[in-house]
C-alpha cells in the first residue's frame, strides 16, 4: 500500500475543567488509548498495592495456563491467608474457576494455586510477574507474592497499575473475567467486589484490595462512547466517590467529532486492464469521541494502492483512512470501490461475439 495522503486537522481548543477533589493518597486517570494522563497525584510512588496485585497475577496466568487445565488443591493452598474462594484440599478446579474466585472473590487460595499450577511455586511465579512487569515498563513494580500481602518489596504505583490494567483488558479473557457480576462455579457463588459495575456507568473491569498498610486500593476500567478510561487509587478512603467522580470528569473531556460524513472520497484510484482508467472511491461515516488535545493535533493517513488491475467488483475495499493522535490510531474507515469495473478484454470479446 502506498501512503497518499498525511495532513494535521487543527481546531479550536476549549479550556480544561479542574479536576476534581479525591480521597487519595496516589492517584492516576489514564486514556487505555492513548496513554494520556487527565490527573494524577504522586502516580509515580512506590505503595503498597494489596489486592490490586491480582490483575498481573490473572494476566500471567493467562499466558501460562490454558483455561480449561485442571489444578488438584493442595492443603496449603487453603490456608492461604486473607480473602479466599474456599478451595476445599483435594479438590480438581479449572484454570478458569480460579480466575474467577481470584478476580471476583480475591481469593488469595486461588492466586497461590494458580502460581504453583503454572511455576511449581509462588517464589517462582513472582520471577514471571516481574518479568511481566519489565516488559510493560513498569519501573515502579516489583512483586514478591501473586495475592498482594504486605511485603516491604511488594510494591506499585498508580501510574504502573493503570498501564498494567490497560494491558490487561486486552486479553479477552481477562476482560470477560473481571467484568462479571457474579457466577456459580463448583457450588460456589462469587461476587464480584468491584460495586462500581453496579453503579457506575461504562465500568466493566477492575480489582479491589485492601490491607492495613496499604489503606483501600481500587482498580477499574470504564468504557463510554468507545474510548476507555481506566482509574486507580491507592490509600483512598473513599475510593468509589474517587472513582465515579474522576470517571465523570475524564469522559466529560470528549466531545463527538464527526471525522467522515462517508460517501465519495475526493481521490480515484488508478485501474490497470480496464474499461476506464480510473475508478470513484466512498468511505464509511465515521464518528468519534475526542479530547481538545487530540482534535487540536489529529492527523489523517490515507493508505492506497498505486492501482488495481481489472475486474473490480463495487464495494470491495482497496485501501483506508486512519485518524492518528501522536501515533495512536483513534479511528479508521475503509476505502471501497464505488462502481464495479469491468475487464477491458472482457467487454472487447462481447462487442466482437
Amino acid at each position: 500500500m502506498a501512503l497518499l495522503l498525511a495532513l494535521t486537522l487543527p481546531l479550536a481548543m476549549p479550556a480544561a475543567a479542574a479536576a476534581p477533589s479525591v480521597s487519595a493518597q496516589a492517584y492516576v486517570l489514564y486514556d487505555a488509548d492513548t496513554g494520556e494522563v487527565y490527573a494524577s497525584r504522586e502516580a509515580h510512588k512506590r505503595l503498597p498495592c494489596a489486592s490490586t496485585t491480582k490483575i498481573m497475577t490473572a494476566l500471567v496466568a493467562l499466558e501460562q495456563l490454558p483455561l480449561d487445565a485442571s489444578v488438584t488443591v493442595a492443603r496449603e493452598h487453603t490456608l492461604a491467608e486473607g480473602s479466599r474462594m474456599y478451595l476445599r484440599d483435594g479438590e480438581t478446579v479449572s484454570v478458569s474457576d480460579l480466575l474467577y474466585g481470584l478476580l471476583l472473590a480475591s481469593g488469595n487460595d486461588a492466586a497461590v494455586a494458580l502460581a504453583d499450577a503454572a511455576a511449581g511455586s509462588t517464589e517462582r511465579f513472582a520471577a514471571l510477574m516481574n518479568q511481566k512487569a519489565a516488559a510493560l515498563g513498569l519501573r515502579d513494580t516489583h512483586f514478591t507474592n501473586p495475592s498482594g500481602l504486605h511485603d516491604a518489596e511488594h510494591y506499585s504505583s498508580a501510574y504502573d497499575l493503570a498501564v498494567l490494567m490497560a494491558a490487561a483488558m486486552k486479553n479477552e479473557d481477562f476482560a470477560k473475567i473481571t467484568g462479571t457480576r457474579e457466577v456459580v462455579l463448583t457450588g460456589r457463588t462469587l461476587a464480584n467486589h468491584n460495586k462500581l459495575l453496579h453503579t457506575v456507568q461504562g465500568v466493566d473491569g477492575g480489582k479491589t484490595g485492601y490491607t492495613k498498610a496499604a489503606g483501600r486500593c481500587l482498580v477499574s476500567t470504564a468504557l463510554r462512547n468507545g474510548r476507555r478510561l481506566i482509574a486507580v487509587t491507592i490509600n483512598a478512603p473513599s475510593d468509589w466517590s474517587d472513582h465515579a467522580k474522576l470517571y465523570d470528569y475524564g469522559f466529560s473531556q470528549y466531545t463527538e467529532q464527526v471525522l467522515s460524513a462517508g460517501g465519495a472520497f475526493e481521490a480515484r484510484l488508478t485501474v490497470v486492464g480496464g474499461v476506464g482508467e480510473s475508478v470513484a472511491l466512498a468511505s464509511e461515516k465515521v464518528g468519534v469521541y475526542l479530547t481538545a488535545a487530540e482534535k487540536a493535533a489529529l492527523e489523517r493517513v490515507v493508505y492506497l494502492p498505486r492501482f488495481e488491475y481489472a475486474p473490480l467488483i463495487q464495494g470491495r475495499a482497496v485501501g483506508q483512512i486512519v485518524w492518528m493522535y501522536q501515533g495512536h490510531v483513534l479511528a479508521s474507515s475503509k476505502l471501497c470501490v464505488a462502481e464495479a469495473v469491468e475487464n477491458s478484454f472482457t467487454v472487447k470479446n462481447r462487442v466482437l461475439y
